[in-house]
């Protein structure tokens, strides 16, 4: 079995893409017009606050992942999922209310608050259309509303609007101890020639240094298909050289009705002063980045469970993730049979 792995020293860069244009003749958006929508948003989010409106369901998925950010913050990178037959817009606003668990109704400080544009691309072959942003917050427990409308809807038309409520834990990445960033699943993984410039992370979260990331929507793959994973190793002591001495090991598990069982590994990663590149300086921002492409040619359809065991050599400490996917059988593409 071939896998590729990553071992590299990249900085995190508040950086992301910038969202498509206009299409050619198209007329630039009404900034009165979108401005009204983000605050006909907010007004829908303090309903929410003051108990007024009380969400009943989730009208669209949510998915989350947890970074190391500046001053002693988390971010928090997230992808929506929303099913194109709730929008008939090519655009939508969006607002965003981060809020700390507990606050007080009626007087809910926001802890991050910002509202976006965002024009919607080609969906899903699942049939959903995937909306990334992010956001800072300290390590504690909050409240995130999310709330989305179809923008610039024909005169006299009410937009579709939805809101989602969720409760998250982040975790501290500082002061903790030694630590990793959330597992990452990737669809794809894209290297930039440049990092991107600080005031373009809300679009485009999903990037670190010159790698970005799109993120895959659910741990569903085929056996000719690649699981491609990685995350960020914090907080590691270093040796009497300077430098970490952190080892990852990889362990597959079938999951099955009466329980698991061993599977396969793959080679572990070894992050230390013979394999990191020369110049490697966590005081210096470098990060260790781990991570492995593994083809799923020789993995039979079966649920499975990843787990991930972080070992920090200098002290001994260790950290474990476990990761559940699915592999069913590869489909032929019958396109071009006659």
């Amino acid at each position: 079995m071939t896998i590729r792995w990553t071992s590299a020293a990249c900085l995190i860069a508040a950086g992301l893409a910038a969202g498509p244009g206009l299409a050619e003749g198209a007329q630039p958006p009404d900034p009165g017009a979108q401005e009204r929508e983000i605050v006909s948003l907010a007004n829908v989010v303090g309903a929410a606050l003051r108990g007024e409106i009380v969400p009943a369901e989730e009208p669209f998925g949510w998915a989350n992942d947890f970074l190391k950010s500046s001053e002693q913050t988390t971010f928090v990178p997230f992808t929506l999922s929303v099913d194109e037959s709730k929008l008939t817009t090519s655009a939508v606003a969006m607002y965003l209310f981060v809020t700390p668990q507990g606050a007080r109704v009626g007087a809910a400080a926001a802890a991050f608050e910002d509202g976006y544009h965002v024009l919607l691309g080609t969906p899903t072959d699942e049939g959903f259309h995937l909306i990334s942003r992010g956001f800072w917050v300290p390590a504690g427990d909050y409240d995130v509303y999310v709330a989305l409308s179809e923008s610039e809807v024909e005169p006299g038309a009410t937009p579709a609007t939805m809101m989602l409520r969720r409760a998250l834990s982040v975790p501290d990445l500082w002061t903790g101890g030694f630590a990793t960033s959330s597992v990452i699943l990737a669809e794809s993984i894209e290297s930039l020639n440049a990092p991107p410039p600080p005031d373009q992370l809300p679009a485009n979260p999903y990037t670190l240094g010159t790698m970005r990331i799109a993120p895959k929507s659910t741990p569903e793959y085929s056996t000719s298909d690649e699981l491609s994973m990685l995350f960020l190793v914090y907080n590691a002591g270093v040796t009497s050289a300077g430098m970490p001495d952190v080892m990852v090991e990889y362990a597959f598990n079938v999951v099955g009705e009466s329980g698991e069982e061993f599977f396969n590994r793959t080679s572990p990663q070894a992050f230390n002063e013979r394999t990191l590149p020369q110049g490697f300086d966590m005081n210096a921002g470098h990060q260790l980045v781990a991570g492995q492409a593994v083809p799923l040619s020789s993995f039979p359809p079966a649920e499975y469970r990843l787990e991930i065991t972080v070992t920090d050599n200098t002290s001994g400490e260790s950290l474990t993730h476990s990761v559940g996917f699915s592999v069913a059988e590869a489909t032929e593409s019958l396109s071009g049979i006659g």
